[in-house]
């Protein structure tokens, strides 16, 4: 009876007590938790909604210009001459082709003829010689012979490797390009984005002033518009002619005095599997010619 007493009674809470106090802890949770909502996590609809609306018109807005916009020239209306599948900006004496072992083996005598019946013919040819300080177009020489006797001016370009010393790159494009008189001065293609901008300037200078002592020119300076803003905008480069490339505009969006001009990379050549670079001079003939080897 002790027993039995004491377990219903001081020692353990009733039935009646158990259920009462359920009720009370489950209605005030039940009350604290439908008070915290209305509070701190409810939004309006229309806030949530409008949010996404102008979070999915900034993603639309940054990929049409910065994806889509740079190519709508491609599918611009010609209002020019089309010639080589591409539409030639107007108003230039010459123009031109660059090439390197991508176009694979090239038919130079074709070339030359569907270029002499074009209203529009080449006249020049840039192609690529080295690289860095251990790689040499494998097409260099075969191309460098064939376009010569086609009869096209040609140049040849060296593509700097940041990463390797300018000394060893400008002994190396001399001893594996022979340039003769009549072709273009030297070119040097700069276009690898670094961290150090200062390295870059001191030594491509460097590069510079070594190949112009080799071959006794100013070697011309390939590079972007937006490579040229950011990286070589300094009176140190000013002393040099520029080869700039900009596709898909009316021409160079730049201040800077060029004398070519890469305007498209989709020419169409007879003689050249698959798309070729092609170039525009600015500039008179005897400008032009100021550009050739004398000896």
């Amino acid at each position: 009876m002790s027993a039995r007493k004491g377990t219903t009674g001081k020692g353990a809470p009733s039935r009646k007590g158990v259920k009462a106090a359920g009720k009370r802890k489950g209605g005030t949770s039940r009350k604290r938790k439908k008070g915290g909502s209305s509070v701190s996590g409810y939004m309006p609809g229309w806030i949530h909604w409008s949010g996404t609306v102008i979070m999915l018109a900034l993603v639309a807005a940054g990929a049409f210009f910065f994806l889509l916009k740079p190519y709508f020239y491609r599918w611009k209306p010609c209002f020019g001459e089309k010639e080589y599948s591409v539409c030639l900006p107007s108003g230039y004496c010459y123009y031109g082709i660059d090439v390197s072992h991508h176009q694979g083996r090239i038919d130079w005598q074709r070339v030359a003829a569907s270029s002499a019946g074009s209203e529009y013919p080449l006249r020049f040819v840039i192609m690529k010689g080295t690289e860095g300080g251990t790689f040499k177009d494998p097409n260099l020489d075969e191309n460098l012979a064939a376009a010569r006797e086609a009869g096209f001016v040609c140049g040849v370009y060296h593509f700097y490797n940041p990463a390797t010393s300018p000394s060893v790159q400008a002994a190396f494009f001399r001893e594996n390009v022979q340039l003769t008189a009549g072709d273009l001065v030297p070119v040097v293609d700069v276009e690898t984005d670094v961290k150090d901008v200062g390295k870059l300037q001191r030594e491509l200078t460097e590069f510079l002033v070594t190949v112009e002592s080799f071959f006794g020119v100013k070697p011309v300076i390939y590079t972007s518009v937006k490579f040229q803003r950011r990286y070589l905008n300094t009176p140190a480069f000013s002393r040099y002619r520029f080869w700039v490339a900009h596709y898909y505009v009316d021409e160079p969006a730049t201040d800077l005095d060029w004398s070519f001009w890469q305007f498209s990379d989709r020419a169409r050549i007879d003689g050249i599997d698959g798309l070729t670079d092609i170039d525009a001079f600015r500039g008179t003939k005897a400008a032009f010619d100021s550009l050739r080897l004398k000896q």
